[in-house]
């Protein structure tokens, strides 16, 4: 009876050092599989296979802007000085009021905009009502002026608060330097 004791607990032992060694196995096989995901795409760890990537450029693109020299930092009052150099200074002339004798589409109204001498840019202004804009004027360059605009919508006749947006264009490259709106009322009767 001893003996077979003692055999029970050799097989026991068994079983543990067998299901020791494949828990071990197994752990050794996750460390492996997450060490592979962590590491893949690194320069020496794993990633995508030569052939699934795609070649590299085979020509240099030589259209950049890179300046000669190493990097000098500007000043406060350098950055200031450039800053005030290209300020732009507007005077606008704009009239509170907008007058249409009819709310269809291509009537024109009564609204004066100038644009006085001194100014440096060209002026283009829009009317908008509720979001949409109902009239559009031409470009006034400076020394010019407006007095009246067409609708490009047809507005319900009524006593309106609308926004005249003014947008301020660079009289060389006619790009766009900036805004500025005013609230205004517009009436149809």
């Amino acid at each position: 009876m001893n003996q077979e004791n003692n055999n029970g607990k050799e097989k026991s032992k068994k079983r543990k050092r067998v299901l020791l060694i494949i828990l071990l196995i197994l752990l050794l096989a996750i460390i492996g599989i997450t060490f592979s995901f962590c590491h893949a795409g690194t320069p020496n760890g794993g990633g995508p296979s030569p052939s699934s990537q795609s070649a590299p450029s085979s020509s240099l693109d030589n259209n950049g802007n890179a300046l000669p020299g190493g990097y000098v930092p500007k000043s406060r009052q350098e950055i200031l000085s450039e800053l005030r150099e290209k300020e732009v200074v507007v005077t606008d002339k704009v009239s509170e009021q907008i007058a249409f004798s009819s709310g269809a589409k291509g009537t024109v109204g009564t609204w004066t905009v100038e644009n006085p001498a001194s100014n440096k840019v060209i002026e283009q202004c829009a009317v908008i009502l509720n979001g949409q804009t109902v009239a559009e004027s031409v470009p006034i360059y400076p020394g010019q002026h407006i007095e009246q605009i067409t609708l490009s919508q047809k507005v319900a006749p009524g006593t309106y608060d609308v926004i005249a947006n003014i947008k301020y264009y660079s009289t060389d490259t006619k790009s766009l330097l900036g805004q500025a709106d005013y609230r205004l009322k517009l009436t149809v009767p």
